[in-house]
């Protein structure tokens, strides 16, 4: 049975003997492994049931030198670097396949790496002689965890030991951001670092999106960060009202009052990215735990700061 503790002495026995251990960063909390250990990277992807070509994003402390691990970097890294690390900022660039576990980039000769800013999780990184890989703790594809009851309640038959970190004050996974051509970067997942505090930083450096691409990276797929009752957004409230009133056992996630949407079941959020950010998974799960049978979302709007969260919501449900 999973079991929630304080002390980080039994975490970081656990992670040297090979095991694994779920932490918390800024974002999600983690289920943590030696990134150099096949056994602990191995059990990670049965414990999630994780598809094997799905790579993983390797973590480490922020003294750590990256050139260990990537080659050929450009040199608009180090001023991203400075910028954001420690954060929630993840940089794939291309790997050192002699020193990388090919588990962790699942074949590809790219890594993805981040430097969490959770005090905790640097204290982890900071007394390990091995950096982490360290995947959402939730099986794959489902809601990721924001608190380590969320995280129990992901794995309550696992022999899991969980470090209680209090809430993820983030709330949403990483920006992933593909720095591989020397030309510029392309935003691969949104997140709280936007493109416009991209923008701010490196200048005129943004590439495009790719229409077609075969790298893989975490939470890339067109479905994801599902919860268990099906899920519905909308942009327009009269279509979101008209779906209340045909479906009433809804839980509404909204900036709107509830009574707009004739429930008592649901929350209703301030126009505010970063509340939505940190509230999105946690009522998620409410949301599964209630009496209602659907979930609906009114799409937040399409602008930088919120990008990160409509991403995952229109993963997470459908447009009917």
């Amino acid at each position: 049975m999973s079991q929630i503790i304080q002390d980080i002495q039994p975490i970081l026995a656990c992670l040297r003997q090979g095991g694994i251990a779920a932490i918390p960063t800024e974002t999600v909390y983690g289920l943590a492994g030696d990134a150099t250990n096949t056994q602990a990277i191995s059990q990670i992807y049965a414990i999630k049931q994780r598809p094997l070509d799905h790579p993983l994003i390797m973590h480490i402390s922020k003294d750590t030198d990256i050139r260990q691990y990537a080659i050929d970097i450009p040199d608009y890294v180090d001023t991203l670097i400075k910028a954001f690390w420690p954060g929630p900022l993840t940089l794939v660039l291309r790997c050192n396949t002699a020193l990388i576990n090919p588990l962790v980039t699942a074949g590809q000769n790219t890594i993805a790496l981040r430097c969490p800013q959770h005090p905790l999780a640097q204290e982890i990184l900071r007394n390990l002689p091995f950096p982490l890989v360290a995947p959402s703790a939730n099986p794959f594809g489902k809601v990721s965890p924001t608190s380590a009851q969320h995280v129990q309640a992901s794995f309550p038959q696992e022999n899991l030991l969980i470090l209680d970190g209090g809430r993820c004050p983030i709330g949403i996974e990483s920006t992933i951001v593909l720095a591989t051509n020397s030309n510029g970067y392309r935003i691969l997942r949104h997140g709280k670092v936007d493109s416009a505090h991209l923008s701010t930083i490196i200048p005129a450096l943004e590439l495009p999106p790719q229409t077609v691409g075969t790298l893989r990276v975490s939470g890339n797929l067109l479905t994801h960060y599902q919860p268990t009752k099906p899920l519905f957004y909308f942009t327009q409230l009269t279509e979101a009202i008209s779906f209340c009133n045909q479906h009433p056992s809804t839980y509404v996630i909204s900036a709107y009052p509830l009574s707009t949407f004739n429930t008592d079941q649901g929350v209703t959020l301030p126009a505010d990215p970063k509340i939505w950010a940190y509230e999105l998974y946690n009522q998620l799960r409410c949301a599964d735990l209630s009496k209602a049978k659907h979930i609906l979302i009114t799409l937040p709007p399409e602008a930088p700061d919120w990008q990160g969260t409509r991403e995952r919501i229109i993963k997470a449900g459908r447009y009917l």
